[in-house]
């Protein structure tokens, strides 16, 4: 069901939001046509932005790129720190 993916992906975007604000990150939920984001923002260089969806056990950039699957929140959680570094760190 259409449903259950939705409460799905939530719960992973949850876990993957509460591993990035340990680190200090910003992450907030965003909702567009029903599908769940995250917005990422790094609190060091707020230009360093981008939002994560979730898709069949995987975290994906909104343009489709792959950040990780579910299984390692851990790893998906640094994925985005690196790739929304300050320029030059």
């Amino acid at each position: 069901m259409e449903t259950d993916a939705v409460t799905d992906a939530t719960s992973h975007l949850e876990r993957l939001r509460a591993a990035l604000l340990a680190q200090g990150w910003t992450a907030e939920f965003r909702h567009t046509g029903g599908n769940p984001l995250l917005h990422v923002q790094n609190p060091a260089d707020p230009a360093m932005t981008d939002q994560v969806t979730c898709r069949d056990e995987i975290f994906r950039w909104v343009w489709g790129g792959f950040v990780g699957s579910v299984a390692d929140t851990t790893r998906a959680a640094e994925r985005i720190m690196f790739v929304l570094r300050e320029i030059g760190s």
